[in-house]
């Protein structure tokens, strides 16, 4: 693993699933994987699917355990994503990789960031947001606040990304070369072979869809 990721963080259940993978092309997703996409949502499209009480009350329990509270517009990003599925009645497609990203977030209902790493640094840490602290987190401009919030920061401290929004600073597109995945979860919500699974999963489409290279990947418990 070529990058160092460190935690100064209370005493929590913390745990991370995290992925590195270099060389990678960012393109838009192939049809063969759209149709995965596709077929893995078709449930969730359902009038009568509801989405997973243990999963939210979970996730939302993780943030809250930093002194954050979780709702409206600050929601953990799993559950934005699939508000929007439902508002959209499909998938927005991006490209490869935020499709990777936003495709197991709403599979398995974490809240995911990805980094291009050559924009983020390969020291990064785990902490929690400052009072003042906030960031740009779309092309628009719109600001996330980071108090109590769950964040990775660079090493000179600079946030980078939540399990509620990442900012814009370190986001995918087209050039990018070098990423990383964060998956946000707790040791109650999610075990370490079920997390290996997810890795794996993440790993294989990257080499598919990505023609990835050195993946390697790391559950962390804080």
């Amino acid at each position: 693993m070529k990058t160092n990721v460190s935690f100064d963080l209370p005493d929590s259940n913390l745990r991370i699933g995290f992925l590195e993978a270099f060389d990678i092309s960012v393109k838009p997703s192939s049809d063969k994987y759209i149709q995965i996409i596709n077929d893995d949502i078709q449930e969730m499209l359902s009038p009568s699917y509801a989405y997973p009480d243990n999963m939210q009350k979970g996730i939302r329990s993780l943030l809250k355990t930093f002194g954050f509270h979780p709702s409206g517009r600050s929601r953990p990003a799993s559950e934005y994503l699939f508000k929007d599925l439902i508002n959209r009645g499909s998938f927005n497609y991006i490209n490869n990789i935020v499709d990777i990203n936003n495709h197991i977030s709403l599979k398995y209902k974490l809240p995911i960031s990805v980094f291009d790493l050559d924009k983020s640094g390969f020291n990064l840490c785990l902490r929690v947001g400052q009072e003042s602290e906030e960031y740009v987190f779309n092309k628009e401009g719109q600001i996330l606040s980071l108090k109590k919030l769950l964040l990775v920061a660079k090493t000179n401290a600079e946030a980078i990304g939540t399990p509620v929004k990442d900012s814009q600073a370190t986001k995918v597109f087209e050039p990018t070369k070098n990423i990383a995945f964060f998956i946000y979860t707790s040791s109650n919500i999610t075990s370490k072979d079920d997390m290996n699974k997810i890795l794996d999963e993440i790993g294989k489409y990257l080499l598919e869809e990505a023609s990835a290279k050195d993946i390697s990947t790391s559950v962390l418990d804080a």
